[in-house]
């Protein structure tokens, strides 16, 4: 008799909808991006969503590759809306908007600035892998160049506004 079950790697997975497959169908999905980067991007995507499960009413900012997966996710709007139920018990807002006032530049600042420590103290690694020096190749979702301070802002809603 077997004490201890085998883990089911079903019941492992963040995301309930199968990412790479939705992504292949998608006319909007960058047609640039390989099956390893489509991979890692989900990869990446799914630690965001546990960062974020694990620091609940904390505002978090995606890198523009893990906003990618963020919409496809959200384009299977039960799968997502599931997932979301799941991890944090509602929905994971996603505020696309944000970041295009003035006013909401170091709010923008802040809240991408802390997505990146807390990602660095939670997996090892840097948030942001910058392509160098004077170069416009930051993993960034916001195309914002003149005002860029390469941050976004996301928040659960509606109870944890703040």
């Amino acid at each position: 008799m077997r004490l201890i079950q085998e883990e089911d790697p079903v019941e492992q997975r963040i995301i309930s909808v199968d990412l790479e497959e939705a992504a292949r169908r998608s006319d909007a999905f960058p047609k640039d991006w390989n099956e390893e980067r489509t991979r890692g991007a989900i990869a990446k995507y799914e630690r965001f969503l546990q960062l974020a499960a694990k620091h609940p009413g904390v505002p978090v900012a995606p890198t523009r590759e893990i906003d990618t997966i963020w919409h496809l996710h959200m384009l299977s709007p039960r799968a997502y809306y599931e997932d979301c139920q799941r991890l944090f018990g509602e929905v994971l807002d996603h505020d696309g908007g944000f970041g295009k006032e003035p006013a909401e530049l170091p709010i923008l600042k802040a809240t991408f600035e802390e997505t990146a420590r807390l990602w660095f103290e939670a997996y090892g690694e840097p948030y942001v892998k910058d392509a160098g020096p004077g170069s416009e190749g930051v993993d960034c979702w916001h195309d914002c160049s003149g005002r860029c301070w390469h941050a976004c802002k996301s928040a659960q809603a509606p109870s944890s506004s703040q």
